[in-house]
């Protein structure tokens, strides 16, 4: 008898390597940037951002960002294939949560591929939620086990120098921070250059590399 299969065909592709760097010299940069709320100027349990949301195009952050783009090219390359693209980091931003603050869920416009390094946090409590909200059902059924088929919602606990990248249209939030200690990270998106789209097509577009 041979074994059924199981393929879960159009899938989103989360793809989480490990980073070797030097946090500590990274977060003592971090310290000299200025932060804004992503909501509201006064608003309570809101993580903050950096007012700068193109850091890695910083020459203080030159090699990071040389850091992050070798797993990336593991993903859009070994992973997904799309070899006919280069891909560039639009914008990025670091991210601070102190002790019970969050975010609501989102995802992120104008942008293709989007990825979070996590560069200080206790073990495995860097909480980053993915949501389905793009439901093909309007059947709710509960299941004895939760797993990656028959989810709507599904949480990474990320360690520091953990970083995860995903579909930029997919919705996440940054869970509730039950640490004492701030946790800090930083996102990024991504766009490819060259052509997309079909060739010849109407759809066809060309995204100038330089």
């Amino acid at each position: 008898m041979k074994t059924p299969q199981i393929l879960p065909i159009f899938s989103k592709v989360i793809y989480v390597d490990y980073l070797d760097l030097d946090k500590n010299l990274i977060l003592e940069k971090i310290k000299l940037l200025s932060f804004e709320s992503i909501y509201q100027e006064n608003s309570k349990n809101f993580c903050s951002i950096s007012k700068n949301k193109r850091i890695l195009n910083t020459l203080e952050f030159n090699d990071l960002k040389e850091k992050i783009i070798i797993p990336l090219k593991k993903y859009v390359y070994d992973i997904l294939k799309y070899h006919n693209n280069e891909f560039k980091i639009t914008t990025s931003w670091f991210t601070k949560a102190k002790t019970n603050e969050q975010s609501l869920a989102h995802n992120h416009s104008n942008s293709f591929l989007s990825g979070v390094l996590y560069l200080k946090t206790e073990p495995k409590k860097a909480g980053i939620m993915f949501h389905n909200f793009a439901k093909n059902s309007s059947w709710l059924l509960k299941a004895s086990e939760y797993n990656i088929y028959n989810s709507h919602e599904y949480t990474f606990n990320m360690s520091e120098n953990l970083i995860i990248f995903f579909p930029s249209e997919l919705h996440h939030q940054v869970l509730i921070n039950n640490q004492e200690n701030e946790r800090i990270s930083l996102a990024f998106n991504f766009s490819p250059t060259g052509k997309v789209g079909i060739e010849n097509s109407d759809s066809e577009i060309n995204f100038n590399c330089s």
